[in-house]
């Protein structure tokens, strides 16, 4: 699924967005106009609206997200808020994987467990008979999920770290976890 990520500036009229996007282009910081006399929340953030999916922001935004160069201030964009003026920073497929994990309270407990699973016992098995988590009756099995999904401790490793092989201990504000990524669309 295709994902982007964007800044923008929202004001009340179209004057005041070509005004803006004249001063962009002579030199005023982006994320500073963003801060100084955007209308929307984000302003507070340089105007960056994070990550996202088609069809989460209103149409008028996500045709220009979508369909547009990246890199480029894009605007005056008209939709139901007001003006805006859009700045495209990343746009691509969404980053997705499948993890299992085994959730205990204890770094050494986690440890242990870890042995165990290189000394033979099976992953489905350690995770239905020690994780505190429930998806330890489906063998650890979290499913499909995307990057930023899991908190970030557990998202680095299943997005960075090796496929099929066993991590941790990974500490997070739940416990301690060993994680072992089943795919990744890389």
């Amino acid at each position: 699924m295709l994902e982007a990520s964007a800044s923008h500036i929202l004001v009340e009229t179209e004057e005041v967005c070509l005004d803006l996007k004249e001063q962009i282009a002579g030199g005023l910081d982006f994320a500073a106009a963003a801060a100084e006399f955007s209308a929307c929340p984000s302003g507070a953030e340089g105007g960056a609206l994070g990550t996202f999916s088609p069809g989460q922001m209103v149409p008028e935004f996500d045709k220009v997200v979508f369909e547009e160069e990246i890199g480029v201030i894009h605007g005056p964009v008209k939709t139901q808020f007001g003006y805006h003026l859009i700045k495209i920073t990343s746009r691509g497929e969404k980053k997705e994987a499948a993890a299992r994990h085994i959730l205990v309270e204890t770094k050494e407990s986690c440890e242990d467990l870890k042995n165990q699973i290189a000394g033979g016992l099976s992953f489905e098995d350690a995770a239905a008979q020690h994780s505190k988590c429930p998806s330890g009756s489906r063998g650890g099995d979290l499913g499909t999920f995307g990057r930023g999904q899991m908190v970030p401790e557990f998202d680095k490793v299943v997005f960075e770290e090796e496929i099929g092989v066993v991590h941790g201990p990974v500490e997070t504000q739940f416990g301690f976890h060993l994680i072992e990524i089943t795919s990744r669309n890389d």
